[in-house]
């Protein structure tokens, strides 16, 4: 029991994994000379990361240089350091505020792009409200509910919004399609732009440089439409979040308890009957067990301990038992996968077990009956063979 306490301790706190002490701030001040991954509250990077950056957290403001690509998932994420490959971002509200070497995309509530900002690649863009002062050396793509232009494009621009306001420079060619469509007074087009507006034939005003503007009926969208592309975008949104959100927890799973997971992986073939008992079991007897300890009184504390740790395991059991699988995959086919290999395959098996759940109750039941299985085999592995167990790295 001991140990099956270890275990979903652990799984509690792997997501404050990297910071010294939990609960405070964590501000990163050594250079790192390889890949780095991080969660936490309030996460502040001031050095260089030779690798990938990977976070997570509350408010993220990364100051230093990156040198490879930045994979963030946060409510508020400042980025001010250099970023000499991509940016995969996904946030409540997102300020971009620095040279990118290479493409951003974004989803995000509230997203910025200052005047500082230099991207060298593509802009793509799933966003509440974006607002770009910035340069864009490729092309823009954008869905959005309002987006104001005040930088330069230098490529093609495709905007699709509710609101569109440009008041900056788009050297391709351009088509927008939106509600309202406002035509500042210092804004250029170089090139041809398609537009269809709610408002019909717009005043380009001498925005237009040798160029035609052409009223567009084949990008009209009505009203519906509009809604309908709205509830996408959120969509797109919540799954790149969820994305990210999920690759940070697998990386950190797979630091944290990778020997166990593989040495009981071998065993995930073997009687599914009793796996799938023993994840049942854990599954609809733990919340039992909670509720006698809250209602005896002395017991209150170890019911809300059993309550976060048993939410906790619910809401990431996917991932957990993708990552087994995973490791039953590449044990059966005796193959020897990198980090970056083994993390994206079991992204990929946990988006799977999460998109099954949305085919009514067939899906929730497969899911169920899958987590229960690798929940099953890591109770019954821990109750009965722990002289096979391995925790260390």
């Amino acid at each position: 029991m001991k140990t099956l306490l270890l275990f979903f301790t652990l799984l509690i706190s792997i997501t404050a994994i990297g910071q010294k002490e939990k609960d405070k701030d964590i501000n990163i001040t050594e250079h790192q000379t390889d890949d780095f991954y991080l969660a936490g509250e309030n996460i502040e990077i001031n050095a260089i990361i030779d690798g990938d950056l990977v976070l997570a957290g509350s408010n993220i403001t990364v100051k230093d240089t990156v040198h490879q690509d930045l994979i963030v998932a946060g409510g508020e994420i400042i980025v001010k350091g250099f970023i000499k490959d991509d940016i995969r971002a996904a946030g409540g509200k997102l300020t971009i505020d620095t040279e990118v070497g290479d493409d951003i995309i974004i989803a995000g509530g509230e997203v910025l792009i200052t005047e500082n900002a230099i991207i060298h690649g593509n802009l793509i863009n799933f966003s509440g409200d974006i607002e770009m002062n910035g340069q864009i050396l490729g092309n823009i793509k954008s869905y959005s509910g309002e987006i104001k232009i005040n930088g330069t494009v230098e490529k093609e621009a495709e905007i699709n919004a509710e609101k569109i306001y440009i008041d900056g420079i788009i050297n391709g060619t351009s088509k927008l399609a939106a509600e309202s469509i406002t035509i500042g007074k210092n804004a250029i087009f170089n090139n041809n732009l398609n537009y269809w507006s709610e408002e019909g034939s717009l005043d380009f005003k001498n925005s237009l440089v040798g160029v035609n503007a052409s009223f567009d009926e084949s990008l009209k969208g009505d009203q519906k439409d509009f809604t309908m592309k709205s509830f996408g975008i959120a969509a797109i949104g919540f799954w790149i979040f969820y994305l990210l959100s999920a690759f940070l927890f697998i990386l950190i799973l797979n630091w944290a308890f990778g020997n166990f997971l593989r040495t009981i992986s071998a065993n995930l073939d073997t009687n599914f009957l009793r796996n799938l008992g023993y994840g049942s079991i854990y599954i609809f007897g733990i919340p039992l067990l909670i509720l006698v300890s809250f209602i005896i009184i002395i017991g209150i504390p170890i019911g809300i301990f059993l309550g976060g740790f048993y939410l906790f395991s619910l809401l990431f059991g996917h991932l957990v038992t993708a990552l087994l699988f995973t490791y039953f995959l590449e044990t059966k086919e005796n193959k020897n996968w990198g980090m970056w290999t083994r993390a994206f395959i079991t992204l990929g098996i946990a988006a799977a077990i999460r998109l099954i759940t949305f085919i009514p109750f067939l899906g929730s039941l497969l899911a169920f009956i899958v987590i229960a299985i690798g929940y099953g085999l890591i109770v019954y592995t821990l109750f009965h063979r722990e002289k096979t167990l391995n925790f260390e790295n």
